[in-house]
């Protein structure tokens, strides 16, 4: 099989949002917007981190999407933009607002509700968008199970369909296994967009590549929620070691990241216990550090909390504040009374 040149999605300020408590700057999204075009990456996700509007469901957030987008266009015309929208309906009246920024809407969606965003795909076709469909926690479900979520995804109008390793579970070899999967059952683009749960998210990147896709997802310093993301750094090096993207200009990649990204993050995510026993169990949670108070409370390693939590879900794929409380009730505690002596204590 003969490889595609990658498109590369930079997902430094959408990802890396989270660990700003989503107060990216427009300074900081300038300077960005300019580093990455000036070394040959031409494609990025620029709005809020839990995707466009996410101020509806309790984000707060110091710029709003558009002034986001305005700001990453104006100071690098040439860059291609992605929004990131989420599975609700709510999310819709936005999009005709938005639509002279971005040209790509991704949709983020769990693996098993697909036919839960036909009305968001209408409106990017409308505004005649790319369409991606990003299937959230692939790794709950068997590979068959994914090709024909991605399949349900192409029917309805997706023109990629990726592969999301949100848990960080995954290693190369799974990866190629879903990879070839999506190809049997779809004619559309493929992509992958990895976590750094167990370190794996560069050579799972690779693997995806080679396996297939043409859109690999990275962010510099591979900063994003948790342990973060796939480092578009150390992606960039192995794609040119392979003979690939000599187009990007690899110094220029980590001239951004030393002069604008580490003085804004201040440091690069870090590996957990808490994300390995996560990645172990398929459990993703936005606020994954309350997970290690609650485990502090109760006097359980987090191991075994982690554990408790997946046998207390059974197969969920997505673990919800909810179902935090009622494991917690069982345990004789109240989440809200928790919560407010840990922030009181704070």
């Amino acid at each position: 099989m003969e490889l595609v040149e990658p498109k590369i999605l930079d997902v430094t300020i959408r990802d890396g949002s989270y660990l700003v408590d989503h107060n990216i700057s427009i300074d900081f999204t300038q300077k960005l917007a300019r580093g990455l075009t000036e070394s040959g990456i031409r494609y990025a996700e620029i709005c809020h981190g839990a995707g466009i509007g996410g101020g509806m469901v309790g984000y707060s957030s110091l710029a709003d999407d558009d002034e986001l987008m305005e700001a990453a266009l104006g100071a690098a015309p040439n860059l291609k933009l992605s929004a990131f929208i989420p599975a609700n309906d709510k999310c819709i009246p936005l999009i005709p607002g938005l639509s002279n920024f971005f040209e790509m809407g991704r949709i983020g969606v769990n693996i098993d509700s697909i036919p839960s965003i036909e009305k968001i795909v209408k409106k990017l076709i409308k505004y005649k968008k790319t369409i991606s469909v990003q299937l959230v926690r692939t790794h709950a479900k068997s590979p068959e199970f994914a090709a024909t979520a991605a399949k349900q995804a192409q029917e309805i109008g997706a023109d990629i369909v990726y592969i999301v390793d949100s848990f960080g579970s995954m290693a190369p070899q799974e990866v190629k296994l879903y990879i070839e999967a999506l190809k049997s059952e779809i004619n559309v683009e493929i992509g992958f967009h990895g976590h750094n749960h167990t370190g794996l998210a560069v050579p799972n990147a690779i693997a995806a590549w080679e396996a297939g896709a043409s859109w690999i997802d990275a962010s510099l310093m591979g900063v994003g929620r948790a342990p973060g993301n796939t480092v578009l750094e150390a992606l960039v090096l192995l794609l040119q070691e392979k003979g690939s993207r000599q187009d990007i200009k690899l110094n220029k990649l980590c001239e951004t990241t030393l002069s604008t990204v580490l003085p804004f993050f201040q440091e690069a995510p870090k590996i957990t216990l808490r994300n390995l026993f996560c990645a172990k169990e398929k459990i993703d949670f936005v606020n994954e550090s309350v997970l290690d108070l609650m485990a502090n409370v109760l006097m359980q390693p987090i191991s075994e909390f982690i554990s408790n939590l997946r046998q207390n879900i059974g197969d969920k794929v997505q673990l919800e504040e909810k179902d935090i409380r009622h494991y917690l009730k069982e345990q004789g505690h109240n989440y809200d009374k928790l919560i407010g002596a840990i922030n009181s204590n704070a």
